[in-house]
């Protein structure tokens, strides 16, 4: 076997392509979907007044009670609602609520549009033996360096267009993001609206349960309310031998007063 020689054949291609890449984003939001229902009940006419005045006072220490100053209420959280005191109108609230996760989602595209120009200019190489070992010759050496060099300007012509396919990535990616974003969000929202429906359902079933509950813990600091109010008429009319003591949400209260 001799030497062998190598062929190298530079060739050039000019570009005049079109192209088109779509950029596509999708996007999902979780969101929680919430059903009420909401027993509202005035006390003013079931409660003396002197009980509904020191009730306040009660719920500020009573632990559990928390008092929200941006409706003035003071509410009780339960697992599935919460009871609520409107100090202002001197009712009583009682809330189920039940909720469910909620998954929303999107696609959104764009495709953009661009022509590939220029030049292009590879290099492709052949080999052969001067014995012409195994048949190959120069001409042979010749058409595979042809061919190597228009493999690579095909190979860098693709180059070239996914480059700009990842420039156009770059340059529409945010917009249709968000574009996927705020379909996203709509169909959350619509979702939501459909299973808070049957949510309302479910929460109206659970009513019951949370208003007992919720009374409890209500009728217990009402109970404590109606200790101060008798414990300030007693001291109050100048009563003697007060006893008061409080178990388990029953008020005992003992005072002798001369008539």
């Amino acid at each position: 076997m001799c030497n062998p020689r190598r062929v190298r054949v530079r060739a050039t291609r000019q570009l005049a392509q079109a192209w088109q890449h779509e950029v596509r984003r999708s996007a999902t939001r979780i969101g929680t979907a919430v059903g009420e229902a909401r027993v509202r009940e005035p006390l003013a006419s079931t409660v003396g007044a002197p009980a509904l005045a020191a009730l306040e006072s009660v719920l500020e220490e009573t632990e559990g009670w928390l008092h929200h100053a941006d409706d003035d209420t003071y509410r009780f959280a339960m697992d599935g609602g919460s009871v609520i005191y409107h100090p202002g109108s001197q009712d009583l609230e009682i809330v189920a609520t039940a909720s469910a996760e909620v998954e929303g989602s999107a696609e959104a595209a764009a495709t953009v549009h661009g022509e590939l120009t220029g030049d292009l200019e590879a290099e492709g190489e052949g080999m052969y033996y001067d014995d012409h070992w195994g048949g190959r010759t120069e001409v042979h050496a010749e058409r595979d360096a042809r061919d190597a060099a228009e493999r690579a300007l095909d190979e860098a012509g693709r180059e070239r267009e996914e480059l700009e396919h990842a420039r156009a990535e770059e340059r529409e990616g945010d917009a249709v993001a968000e574009a996927a974003a705020q379909r996203a969000e709509a169909d959350l929202t619509a979702r939501a609206a459909a299973r808070s429906a049957q949510l309302r359902a479910d929460a109206t079933v659970r009513m019951t349960a949370i208003g007992i509950q919720g009374r409890n813990a209500f009728n217990q600091a009402l109970a404590a309310a109606y200790g101060r109010a008798i414990l300030a008429y007693a001291r109050t009319h100048g009563a003697e031998a007060i006893r008061h003591s409080e178990r388990g949400g029953i008020v005992d209260i003992e005072f002798e007063l001369e008539r």
